[in-house]
């Protein structure tokens, strides 16, 4: 099925496979999808507002090349009824001139028939981050509020960071999940767990994810959210239906 001739779907379109193409500058394409409908074909700069507006559904890479990100076993990535898809190109120029980009996203749809269980996004973050010239540091602690499982984990950061480092502590015991001195190349590219959906890394109600980030600061401006990042974020086995859910500094909320 494609919306070329509609806006949205009456009934779910569980989607199993995004494979992204980009420029040479893209850092990554992502589905949204929203409630508030505009006219197909509509392209403009992302704003602040669209944290508000948009639901994250799922991403991938570009760089060049086809990036496939495919839900495994009976995941997939929903968007329910009524809900208008909106494609996200992300692009990095490290260069002083005018760069062009172009973004094509392929979607694979599962079959409507399966036993379909949705993949959702957990993400751990500080959407308020200012990081000043030179060396500098940000601690994120979050303590979870219900039973979560993930089939994946990641770390990011963009390129001024230098180290990152994410712990969960369940029951008393401390457990370090990443340690990474940062790369360039991890900004597309992180250290990741993937695991088998009937192995899930389990998160449980109570425990602590405390991700730790170091920067190296090599301009003259303080970097704010979206120029620089401190994330540990996960997919997630959504068979409650909670949908997205972030935990930014602290504060829970859906996105």
């Amino acid at each position: 099925m494609h919306l070329t001739d509609k806006t949205t779907s009456d009934k779910n379109l569980d989607i199993k496979t995004l494979e992204a193409y980009q420029s040479g500058i893209g850092h990554h394409a992502v589905v949204y999808m929203t409630s508030f409908a505009r006219t197909p074909g509509t392209t403009r700069e992302c704003s602040g507002a669209d944290t508000v507006f948009l639901r994250f559904v799922a991403g991938s890479g570009g760089e060049g090349q086809g990036i496939k990100n495919t839900a495994p076993g009976n995941l997939v990535y929903r968007v329910p009824p009524n809900m208008q898809i909106v494609i996200n190109h992300h692009y990095l120029n490290a260069t002083s001139s005018v760069q062009d980009g172009q973004t094509a996203v392929n979607v694979t749809l599962a079959d409507p028939n399966a036993q379909n269980i949705p993949s959702d996004s957990l993400a751990f973050v500080d959407t308020n981050l200012n990081i000043p010239p030179g060396a500098s540091s940000k601690d994120i602690r979050c303590i979870m509020q219900g039973d979560i499982d993930a089939w994946y984990f990641i770390p990011h950061m963009h390129r001024w960071g230098s180290h990152i480092a994410i712990d969960r502590t369940h029951a008393g015991a401390t457990d370090r999940v990443f340690d990474v001195q940062w790369q360039p190349e991890y900004t597309f590219h992180p250290p990741e767990i993937r695991r088998e959906v009937t192995d899930p890394f389990a998160l449980r109600t109570g425990d602590e994810i405390h991700v730790h980030c170091d920067w190296n600061n090599t301009g003259t401006d303080t970097l704010t959210f979206g120029m620089e990042m401190c994330v540990a974020f996960g997919a997630t086995i959504d068979s409650q239906g909670i949908g997205n859910l972030a935990c930014d500094a602290g504060a829970w909320g859906h996105f």
